[in-house]
């Protein structure tokens, strides 16, 4: 990376990079693009050491088995789950 300032007895700075922005993910290195749909995820995949799209229920899978989900979210499908089933024990 190099960057260059000069300043001169002008009161206008110019500074000059050669950091290469990409300008979309298909020119980053360690992104995949294959699986690109609608509704999916980035998310880093360490088997490929890149990063990859995703479906989120994978996401959601992945959150479960190391018990990474957060407690608002339990708790309010807790609450949406509840509103939706309703149990009646019948007459005794």
């Amino acid at each position: 990376m190099t960057i260059n300032v000069r300043i001169s007895s002008r009161p206008k700075i110019k500074v000059r990079t050669s950091i290469a922005v990409p300008e979309s993910l298909s020119g980053v290195d360690n992104v995949d693009i294959d699986n690109i749909q609608d509704g999916y995820v980035l998310m880093y995949d360490d088997n490929l050491k890149k990063y990859a799209f995703v479906d989120p229920d994978i996401l959601l899978s992945k959150s479960v088995e190391d018990d990474s989900l957060p407690q608002e979210f339990v708790d309010q499908l807790d609450v949406d789950l509840n509103n939706k089933i309703d149990f009646d024990g019948g007459g005794f």
